[in-house]
């Protein structure tokens, strides 16, 4: 009877732990967009349990959505932060074109996988690269992209996905504590805040993209 009441109260007590535990990681990971948020027209940002939180708002007069993801494939060493900023903004060019820096095969943010037609990257844009598409018949203009590229000198730039709704640019912000990860198995990364700097670049490069899509699709259409 004695070892059956240890047993329990030592379930309970693991229990209240990872309740614990659980709380904190999530009031952490709350502060994840706390310096970037003067940058912001207006803002909304919400979170689900110890996740990072997601943002939603307006910046130089456009709709946008930060979206941190945390890759923690089996397969990895240690874990790493992606942040995926996303400007919707449509355009006429009907296909999804997806430029993957050092493919994998296994990112999980990306829809390249979906992607069956491999395109010959033009000259001046990152390598080794991936660039795919639905339907290479109706893709953007390569020309509008290109004085944007820049971005990719960036070498934790990851992915740019274009579509008819707008423009996704995907980077990776951290890497997982190596050796908390090697024993506990546990997410956890040393740093609290998203650098201002690195939102702002994301996002205008990302705004500045998405505009010569679309201002050149209104030009078409005008003539």
């Amino acid at each position: 009877m004695l070892s059956y009441a240890v047993a329990l109260v030592g379930v309970v007590l693991l229990v209240m732990l990872y309740r614990r535990d659980r709380r904190n990681l999530q009031v952490q990971r709350a502060k994840f967009f706390d310096l970037c948020l003067d940058l912001f027209q207006s803002y909304r940002v919400t979170q689900e349990g110890p996740t990072f939180p997601l943002l939603s708002g307006r910046y130089r007069e456009h709709e946008v959505r930060l979206d941190p993801v945390v890759d923690d494939m089996a397969w990895r060493k240690v874990p790493v932060l992606y942040l995926k900023v996303t400007v919707l903004k449509p355009n006429p060019y009907r296909a999804i074109l997806d430029l993957l820096i050092r493919p994998g095969g296994v990112e999980v943010y990306s829809p390249s996988d979906e992607l069956h037609y491999h395109v010959k990257p033009p000259e001046g844009w990152p390598e080794p690269a991936l660039l795919c598409t639905d339907d290479p018949s109706s893709l953007p203009p390569f020309e509008l992209i290109t004085p944007h590229i820049g971005v990719f000198n960036d070498i934790y730039m990851k992915e740019m996905v274009v579509t008819s709704r707008g423009v996704r640019l995907t980077r990776m912000i951290w890497q997982a504590r190596r050796l908390h990860y090697a024993v506990l198995r546990e997410v956890n990364f040393e740093e609290l805040y998203l650098d201002p700097s690195i939102a702002k670049t994301l996002l205008d490069t990302t705004i500045d993209i998405a505009d010569a899509l679309s201002n050149a699709g209104s030009v078409e259409r005008a003539a």
